[in-house]
This record gives structure tokens, C-alpha cells and sequence, in this order.
């Protein structure tokens, strides 16, 4: 699945948050998707695995402080350092020639 295909299912699957854990998954997904560094593909991956298991934490009654801790930026950061980098130089280098 392409990262365009994952942004969609991410949309449509967020709608099954309760509104308290909608509302920090979001600060999550801008934090994540804001670093524009990151491999989109890469990103949005590890997107979906954290809505699917929040998900599933929610229907077992956990909120997202139980699951991923009270700052998600912090939680962020730690993923985000194992992520790839985006290869800009060389989609540069395609739409020149």
C-alpha cells in the first residue's frame, strides 16, 4: 500500500476514536507527518500502526496515556529517531533530467 493509500484508511479508521483519543492521536499525527525528513512511506506506516493499536487498546477500555504515555511528543521523538531518512537528493536529481 502506497503512503496516498495509507493517509486515506487513516482517515476513514480515525473516525472510530472516541473523541479523547482522536484528539491525541492528532497531535501525534501532525507531530510525525511536520517532520518532513522522515520517509513519507515510513511515516505513514508507523501512522497506521498506532491507530490500529490504539484501536484496539480502545475497545478494551484503555485510553491513549495508558498505552503510549501522557506526552506524545516524547513518544514521538523515539520513534521518529528509528525511521529512515527521505531520499530528497535523489527525487531532485529526477525532476531535473
Amino acid at each position: 500500500m502506497n503512503a496516498k493509500d495509507l493517509i486515506q484508511l487513516n482517515n476513514e479508521k480515525r473516525k472510530q476514536l472516541n473523541q479523547h483519543n482522536e484528539e491525541y492521536y492528532s497531535k501525534m499525527l501532525i507531530y510525525i507527518r511536520s517532520h518532513l525528513t522522515l520517509s513519507e512511506q515510513q511515516s505513514e506506516e508507523l501512522l497506521m500502526e498506532l491507530l490500529d493499536h490504539l484501536l484496539e487498546a480502545q475497545n478494551k477500555g484503555k485510553t491513549a496515556e495508558e498505552v503510549f504515555g501522557e506526552d506524545p511528543k516524547e513518544y514521538c521523538d523515539e520513534l521518529i529517531r528509528q525511521l529512515p531518512k527521505e531520499k530528497r537528493m535523489s527525487a531532485a536529481f529526477l525532476s531535473v533530467t
